[in-house]
Formats: structure tokens, sequence, C-alpha cells
């Protein structure tokens, strides 16, 4: 049985063990706070101050957790639903009153830009900070923390977040096999794509079908739902996960009660407001930092503890 979140562990840059962030060894309670905490603030702090520190902060997140590749990927694919809402939104939205073209009937506003701007900010926080989340809230750790609460949703809510990748990478071992058959949508003419295409998905949602057949029948031989289940591993919760929990807690209460204030919020409708941060925006900006970048300042206070201690 693995016991995680003792006192302290040995980090794997001393110990030449497989690499592991300090921040994957803490409880799955201070891990899960911290994600929720995070993607909160990159939906109520629409300041682009904030936003572009919270970029950087959540990229150099992905990078200690050596995740450049799925950090560049991610971008690449929001690349065009961040042009999409920047494009769209000025086209669709006409208020304010700084107009800098028209187009035809179409009014393009200044606020409606900047607005569309600090969305597309905000969506690729988000996404970047989904990468991290899945390098460090595995399928054990959501376990541990709801399967007592709701076994089926929480289930439920693994099989959907498993789902999409899953298909994709299906799909595309699937379509690797059947070029060596002739079957290819990538040349020909339009119909036999489509037609290729076509016999690609019947294989897949066949190949699927099966093996959740086969998922169903060993959940029922194992006696899955017939009585309440418990989790293999066991999680501590040290003095350490509640310090950090409290900290959290109680930092980004006070970030968020200041922006029920309207602190770290650009006033965009009707008339764009300024940019300056008041002293108490900066204040609640290094809070929002310091939160964001839990997991690096942990690697920083471990390497410095074990550096020291030579």
């Amino acid at each position: 049985m693995d016991v995680y979140g003792k006192s302290r562990q040995r980090s794997s840059r001393a110990s030449g063990l497989k690499s592991q962030l300090v921040f994957d060894q803490l409880n799955p309670i201070v891990i899960f706070a911290y994600y929720v905490i995070v993607i909160a603030f990159s939906m109520v702090f629409i300041h682009p101050i904030f936003l572009l520190a919270e970029l950087l902060v959540v990229i150099a997140v992905n990078f200690s957790a050596k995740q450049q590749k799925k950090t560049f990927a991610t971008l690449q694919g929001a690349l065009f639903m961040m042009v999409f809402i920047v494009v769209l939104n000025p086209i669709i939205n006409n208020r304010g009153a700084h107009i800098i073209w028209m187009i035809g009937g179409t009014v393009i506003t200044a606020e409606a830009v900047v607005y569309g701007l600090l969305m597309a900010i905000s969506l690729a926080v988000l996404m970047l900070t989904f990468v991290s989340y899945n390098h460090s809230m595995t399928n054990h750790k959501f376990m541990y923390l709801f399967v007592r609460i709701s076994p089926q949703l929480t289930l439920l809510t693994m099989i959907t977040m498993r789902f999409v990748p899953l298909f994709i990478r299906r799909f595309t071992n699937i379509k690797n096999v059947q070029k060596t058959r002739g079957v290819q949508m990538e040349t020909g003419k339009l119909r036999e794509r489509a037609h290729a295409g076509m016999r690609l998905m019947e294989v897949l949602l066949t190949n699927s079908l099966v093996e959740a057949l086969q998922t169903a029948d060993s959940m029922t031989a194992r006696g899955f739902g017939a009585q309440k289940r418990t989790s293999y591993q066991r999680y501590r919760f040290t003095q350490r996960d509640g310090w950090l929990l409290a900290g959290l807690v109680g930092i980004s209460s006070f970030c968020f009660w200041q922006a029920s204030h309207g602190v770290g919020r650009l006033p965009i409708y009707p008339v764009l407001g300024s940019v300056r941060l008041t002293a108490t925006g900066w204040l609640c900006l290094w809070f929002v930092l310091i939160i964001d970048s839990l997991p690096l300042l942990l690697e920083g206070w471990e390497y410095l503890w074990w550096s020291l201690r030579k």
C-alpha cells in the first residue's frame, strides 16, 4: 500500500528517482483546492496585467513539470479559438463609447476589442491550467477525494474526462493500421476520402462498444456497486498540508473579497476605464501570483533545503 503526504520526503532531484514536483506529493485536497482557486482567478480578475501575469506563471508551472510539448500543443490548439473570440466579439457586440472603425452598418468599438482580447487570454490561462491539472491530479487522487461521497458520479466524471483523449488515440491507431490496407483519408477524391473516413469511424465505434461491454462485465464480476468501496491508496493529511490549505483559503478569500469591490477588474462597459492599478490592486496581484506560483515556490524551497543540508 502506498502512503503519500509524509512530512518531508527526499526530493526526486536529490534521490535520483523519477522526476516529480514537491507539489505532486501534497494531499489531493490541497492540490484540488489549488486548481479550483487558480481557475476561479482566471475568470474573476478580468484585467490585462492580472491575466498576462497569470499566463506567464501558468506556463512556468507547466515547464517545471516538464510539460513543454503539451503546453505548446495547447497554445497552438487554442490560438484559433482565441483569434475567433477577438475577431467575433467586436462584430456582434457594438457596445462602447470609443468607435475605432465602421464597416457598413457595423460599429467596431475599442471596448469590444479589449473585452474580446481579455476573454481570449483568460481562455488561454484556463486551458494551460488544465495541462498542469491533468499531470498533478491523477485518477487515483480524484477517486480518493470523491469516491466516498458519490462513487457513481465520480466514475462517470472520470470516464467523461478520459473519453475524448482515448477516442482520439484509438482513432489515430486505427488510421495508421488501415493505411497498410490502402484505406486512408489524405488522398483520393472527395467521395473516396469520405468513404474511407466512414469505414474508419465504423471500426472505431465497433472497437469502443466491444471494450465498453468488456469493461462492464469486468466491473460486474468485481462487484462494483454492491457495497461501499474504499480507495486502495492512502494519502496522509500532514501539518504542511494543513498550513498550505489554510493559506490558500485565507489569501484567496481576501482576493475574492477585493474583486467583489472592483479590484483587479478593468471597467470596460459603457466606457473603457484606466489600466492603472491602485495600491490595493498591486497587493491583490501579488497575492494572486503567490497562489498561482505555489508549485514553483515549493520546488524552490525544497531545492534550498537540500542544498543547505549538503
